[in-house]
């Protein structure tokens, strides 16, 4: 039977192995995923961010205008066109249908005026427009005496406080900002984007001098440095980590063999839990495959107690208690109706089962012969009189923690940028004047007419925005302002314009318009306004009353506001879970054991080490968050099997749980230390809590079966 068993597993895992061939596994890498279902609205924000938080701005300073100008030559000769755009290479063609369609094009300000019949407003505006020495006419005069289609350019800046063509004064410095969009067919691929910044990168080291410095912002930037960092640092922790198992096996086994098995076994259970998880859901979550990895390192758990016990029979019971509780805690998040929540728990499930059924079947078979005759016994016991004195100091802790705990939500509170960013971030805001607030209004239409229509009936009551109908009127509006400057030129461009002879002053008001309308070109950077081919948006800047602006077909939308919400919806729902689980395991553990006060004793100091673990985190003034509140699920997930193997496993399981948990909270105590805030406070809350965790099972649980000789440690 046993052959027959290994044979079907062998099976399975060639299948699976097959299916990753076939169908390679896809592995989602936006955070928002992590708490962002796929429906239309989730979608509509992940979107957003994506399109809003791909964009890149280059900052040149320096002293004398042509260092600028050179300099803004070599990066444009320099950066690859397919993967950052800008928005100068798109410009030309807009202006040249811009100028062709000028009767066609007035500011907002022009616009009201004229329908009002306000001539004498818009001659004394002409006016002064004319006779400014700084002023430009970009039309010839003869073409546009009033100076309306110069005003209606102009009028497109607002909303944005710099010109992406000129030069700006800041600080007795000159700036010159090059805004560039990462190609968002290419904006999932973390590999490409990273090597490209990395030259960007470069290339700003190449060319900033004594006389020029170059400042590069934007989230893709951010991105890189983050992640580069981090990779550094995990790699480093991977490596003293594995160092540390080795060592700690050596001395406890006297055998590195055993170690072959044991990654093995650890191998199967992450390839088979990814597998499932892609195939069912169409990928994976990255940060999916970072918690359920992270919770197979229970698994090692069941290698070393079969290493120290070498008899199956003995640890049996353990192993399947250990298996099934936390199967069933993590079952029910199968309900949780989060996709990254569903993942986990799959992922967890999967590699967990399938790493006891190797361990089960394959180890009585492959691992009798890499035992040696070196044996060492470990047994940690807490005096009697000093137990009462950690429960006070644990329960003060907890009480003193969720006293003044507090709850952050917010997606920026997840990460600490370094001094060299912010400190370009905050010149950018300064020389642009741009620290203001944004938010959106998705618009949509049958068409791209009725979504310029539709912007346009809603731009009546904003100020301060930017959409695709102020750089691209819709025919209606085109029309309309056709009509109204033909009147003006009819009414009043005789007794205006005494600087234009009799004939042009003729050829003016008769003159015919082209054929057609200025339309909306997709390969321009305007693109940027539209979501899809029945969506734009309307960039809006400091809105203080959103639910003013009400419409049909028209949603707003505050990224940090919804992303902070979801945030929060995901941490409450998470919460909501816990006392569901842990009803089911006291209910199983009360089955197996046949006592509710043996299961009560077995549960709790994996809960008690949660709590003790949020505790001190609020205590340490951090906030809690999401993540931290997710950390309670691997607590619970590592530290239930130290209280299933202390209180029911072999003679000497107080030996492999010392192992356990020495390599766990050593590997989470360097995760501690690293400097991607996320990582760092996950790091700290599960190696307090799992060493809590463990300390608490010596503390509640009486060991079943310690060594008869035993060396303390």
């Amino acid at each position: 039977m046993k052959n027959f068993l290994r044979i079907l597993f062998l099976i399975v895992i060639l299948f699976l192995g097959i299916i990753t061939i076939i169908r390679p596994a896809k592995t989602e890498t936006n955070i928002l995923r992590a708490v962002f279902s796929k429906n239309q609205n989730s979608d509509l924000i992940v979107t957003l961010s994506n399109k809003y938080s791909s964009k890149i701005n280059i900052i040149i300073e320096c002293n004398e205008a042509g260092d600028c100008e050179t300099t803004n030559e070599k990066i444009f000769e320099n950066i690859d066109k397919n993967i950052f755009k800008s928005e100068s290479a798109d410009i030309k063609p807009i202006l040249d249908g811009y100028k062709k369609y000028s009767r066609n094009l007035l500011s907002d300000n022009s616009r009201k005026l004229l329908l009002n019949k306000d001539y004498e407003t818009i001659k004394q505006q002409s006016f002064e427009r004319l006779l400014n020495p700084l002023g430009v006419s970009l039309l010839p005069i003869e073409e546009d005496p009033f100076l309306l289609f110069t005003d209606y350019l102009m009028s497109l800046a607002d909303g944005q406080n710099y010109q992406t063509s000129g030069l700006l004064n800041h600080d007795n410095k000159l700036y010159k900002i090059i805004p560039l969009t990462v190609n968002q067919d290419l904006a999932l691929s973390p590999t490409v984007i990273n090597t490209k910044i990395k030259t960007l990168i470069n290339l700003q080291k190449t060319l900033t001098s004594a006389n020029v410095k170059i400042y590069l912002t934007g989230a893709p930037i951010h991105s890189y440095y983050a992640s580069s960092k981090s990779i550094i640092e995990i790699n480093l922790i991977c490596i003293l980590s594995t160092l540390f198992i080795i060592g700690l096996c050596y001395f406890y086994f006297r055998n590195l063999k055993l170690l072959i098995p044991a990654m093995t076994s650890l191998a199967l259970g992450i390839f088979t839990g990814y597998t499932v998880v892609s195939q069912v859901f169409g990928s994976i979550h990255v940060l999916t495959f970072v918690f359920s990895t992270t919770l197979i390192g229970i698994c090692i758990d069941y290698s070393l107690h079969f290493f120290v016990e070498k008899n199956l029979s003995k640890i049996f019971k353990s192993l399947t208690v250990s298996l099934l509780t936390t199967v069933s805690a993590f079952f029910i998040l199968l309900f949780s109706g989060l996709e990254m929540l569903k993942q986990i728990s799959l992922y967890t499930i999967t590699g967990l089962v399938t790493v006891y059924l190797f361990v089960v079947l394959f180890y009585p078979a492959i691992c009798k012969n890499l035992f040696n005759d070196y044996e060492k016994h470990l047994c940690v016991n807490i005096p009697n009189k000093f137990k009462p004195l950690i429960i006070t100091l644990i329960i003060l802790i907890i009480a003193g923690g969720f006293y003044k705990i507090k709850f952050n939500d917010d997606i920026k509170n997840m990460y600490i940028p370094s001094k060299q960013l912010l400190q370009a971030e905050n010149l950018f805001k300064e020389i642009t004047d741009s620290n203001y607030k944004t938010s959106f209004l998705v618009v949509e239409g049958k068409n791209t007419e009725e979504i310029l229509q539709k912007e346009e009936k809603l731009a009546e009551n904003l100020n301060n925005y930017q959409s695709l109908s102020k750089f691209i009127p819709s025919h209606k509006r085109q029309k309309e302002n056709e009509t109204l400057i033909n009147d003006l030129y009819k009414t009043s461009l005789k007794d205006y314009a005494e600087f234009l002879t009799p004939a042009q002053v003729t050829n003016l008001i008769n003159k015919q318009p082209p054929e057609g309308f200025l339309e909306y070109n997709p390969d321009t950077y305007l693109s940027e306004f539209m979501v899809d081919k029945n969506k734009s948006v309307i960039v809006l800047y400091d809105v203080t009353s959103p639910e003013n602006i009400k419409s049909e077909g028209v949603e707003y939308i505050d990224l940090q506001r919804d992303i902070s919400s979801k945030i929060r919806e995901c941490r409450i729902h998470c919460l909501k879970l816990i006392l569901p689980i842990l009803t089911i395991l006291l209910i199983l553990l009360g089955i197996i054991y046949k006592s509710m006060v043996k299961a009560l004793k077995i549960t709790a100091p994996s809960m008690i080490a949660a709590c003790f673990s949020i505790g001190l985190v609020s205590l340490c003034n951090q906030e809690i968050n999401m993540f931290h509140v997710m950390a309670i699920y691997l607590i619970m997930g590592f530290g239930l099997d130290y209280s299933v193997f202390r209180a029911s496993g072999g003679k000497n399981s107080s030996g492999a749980i010392i192992l356990s948990c020495a390599t766990s909270v050593f590997s989470f105590a360097l995760l501690a230390l690293t400097s991607f805030k996320l990582i760092s406070s996950l790091g700290f809350i599960l190696a307090a809590g799992l060493l809590s965790s463990y300390i608490l099972s010596l503390v509640l649980i009486p060991s079943s079966g310690l060594a008869d000789k035993t060396e303390t440690m």
